[in-house]
C-alpha cells in the first residue's frame, strides 16, 4: 500500500472517531432532556491569542489569533460537557535560504470533559479533553510545490474563570494548552501551543 493511501485511510479512521464522539454528545444532550432533567446549556464566543512554542516556526510565521465558539451542556452542578472549534490562525512567513513564501494554517474540533466550582459571581474551572486538528503548509518554491494537508488527534487541557455579570451573560478568560507534535514526512515539527483567550458567553436551561 503506498504512504498515500495510508495516510487517507488513516484520516477515515480518524474522522469516525470524531464523528462518534459528536454523536455521543448529542445523544447525551438528547437522553437529559428526554428523562425530564433541568440542564444548563451555555453558548459563548472566545477570542485571543495562540503562542507557538517552537522557536524556529515562531520565528518564520509568529505568533497569531484564533477565535473560539463552543456549546457547553452542564447535566451536574460540578461537570459540564463541551463541543467547540478552533480558527482563525493563518499565517505568512519565508523559508529557505531563498527566502520562498510560505503559508501555516491551524484550525480544529475539541470535545473536552470540564470540572467546575460556581461561588457567587465567580466559577473556576479545568477542562480535559481530545482534539482533533488539521494543520496546511503551503511553499511557493521556484523549484518544487510544497503543500501538507494533514489532521491529527490529540489531547486539550485548560484552565478558566467565568464571571457572571447580569443575569444569563458572563465573562470569560481561559487558558489552553494544545500538543501538536506532526511529522507529515521525515521531518518532526512541533505545531504546539498556549492559546490565551478572553470572552463572552450565556447560559440559559432546557
Amino acid at each position: 500500500m503506498s504512504p498515500n493511501c495510508r495516510n487517507k485511510e488513516k484520516m477515515n479512521r480518524t474522522k469516525v472517531k470524531i464523528k462518534k464522539k459528536l454523536i455521543t454528545f448529542l445523544l447525551f444532550s438528547v437522553f437529559f432532556i428526554h428523562i425530564g432533567l433541568a440542564i444548563e446549556i451555555d453558548i459563548g464566543l472566545n477570542y485571543g491569542k495562540l503562542q507557538l512554542k517552537d522557536s524556529a516556526l515562531k520565528d518564520i510565521y509568529g505568533d497569531g489569533y484564533v477565535f473560539n465558539p463552543y456549546v457547553r451542556l452542564t447535566p451536574h452542578n460540578f461537570f459540564s460537557i463541551e463541543a467547540s472549534y478552533e480558527g482563525g490562525y493563518k499565517k505568512d512567513g519565508l523559508v529557505g535560504i531563498y527566502n520562498e513564501n510560505s503559508t501555516l494554517e491551524i484550525n480544529g474540533w475539541e470535545l473536552c470533559g470540564i470540572f467546575h466550582y460556581r461561588f457567587k459571581q465567580f466559577m473556576p474551572y479545568v477542562k480535559f479533553g481530545y482534539g482533533y486538528y488539521t494543520y496546511k503548509q503551503d511553499i511557493d518554491s521556484d523549484f518544487i510545490r510544497f503543500k501538507v494537508d494533514h489532521h491529527k488527534s490529540t489531547y486539550v487541557v485548560g484552565t478558566g474563570l467565568n464571571i457572571y455579570l447580569i443575569k444569563g451573560f458572563f465573562f470569560i478568560a481561559e487558558v489552553k494548552h494544545v500538543p501538536l507534535k506532526v511529522k507529515p514526512f521525515d521531518i518532526e515539527k512541533d505545531l504546539s501551543g498556549l492559546r490565551y483567550l478572553l470572552g463572552l458567553g450565556f447560559e440559559f436551561e432546557l
